[in-house]
């Protein structure tokens, strides 16, 4: 009897020990806030550990380290393509931009080779003083000559239209002087037709040309080109239909010197295209001319 209550006390004393270490088992436990804690430490740690290497040789090693296990696509070879040239612009020459009619009135080639035609006939219109010029030339050689002045430079016509009769008398008077000046008569008549049209062959025949000066240079000499007047011819005379009918450069063609002061209506269009080109009419209708 007494052996079984030793037993009954050394069990109890046993669930004893037993319950006491489970509770002590119990308050040893870490709570859910600790757990938590230790996590974010433990992260702070795994980042802040490695102080070797600043943060952005940090990335840039993450980025090699990428690139190094990216293996290169296959390159797939394109056959060649052949190279097409580009077509060049087909640029015209003026020869196939212009024609013009040689027959028209403002058109008319007098010179030396080519007489004026006969009964040839035209009306006549003031531009000024006593000057007349053909009337479809006329208004445009006044618009010229009004503008002129508003730009402060004078223009004064001192020739324009002449009949074969006073052509005869300024041919004759000037064969006299280059006799007077020691020419033979034959010689003086050959240069006198360089400087003078033979009658017959003068542009004043035409009602289209005009002599024009200004009223401190008068004479007609080369020294004319100088002058502001024919400076302002040169540049502007095209606007109005009008050409530096005798140029410097090519007396060879014209067979007539330079006249600085002598201005030829041929129509805007046809002269600005032949003061832009630098060629004399000579040229202008041999090139582009044809008769229609």
């Amino acid at each position: 009897m007494r052996r079984n209550q030793n037993k009954g006390l050394a069990a109890g004393l046993i669930l004893i020990i037993i319950g006491i270490a489970l509770i002590v088992f119990v308050l040893t436990l870490p709570s859910p806030q600790d757990v938590k804690e230790n996590e974010t430490d433990l992260n702070v740690d795994l980042t802040d550990n490695d102080t070797s290497v600043p943060p952005n040789e940090k990335q840039e090693t993450v980025l090699n380290s990428n690139e190094q296990t990216e293996q290169p696509s296959e390159q797939i070879e394109q056959p060649e393509q052949p190279v097409v040239p580009e077509e060049e612009p087909i640029v015209e020459s003026p020869e196939e931009k212009m024609t013009v009619d040689t027959s028209l009135w403002n058109l008319i080639l007098v010179n030396p080779d080519n007489f004026l035609p006969e009964n040839y006939t035209f009306e006549k219109e003031q531009v000024q003083g006593n000057y007349y010029l053909d009337s479809r030339a006329a208004p445009l050689a006044k618009q010229m000559i009004a503008d002129a002045k508003e730009e402060g430079i004078e223009l004064q016509i001192c020739s324009s239209i002449r009949d074969v009769e006073l052509q005869t008398r300024l041919f004759n008077n000037k064969i006299n002087d280059l006799i007077e000046d020691g020419y033979s008569e034959a010689d003086a008549r050959v240069k006198a037709a360089t400087i003078v049209a033979v009658p017959g062959t003068s542009e004043h025949h035409t009602g289209l040309a005009l002599d024009i000066v200004t009223p401190s240079y008068q004479s007609l000499n080369a020294g004319y080109e100088n002058t502001d007047a024919a400076k302002w011819l040169k540049e502007n005379a095209a606007k109005y239909g009008f050409i530096l009918r005798y140029p410097k450069d090519k007396t060879e063609i014209t067979k007539i010197i330079f006249e600085p002061w002598h201005y030829r209506y041929v129509g805007q269009e046809y002269a600005e295209f032949i003061m832009s080109e630098g060629i004399c009419f000579e040229e202008f209708i041999e090139t582009y001319g044809v008769k229609e």
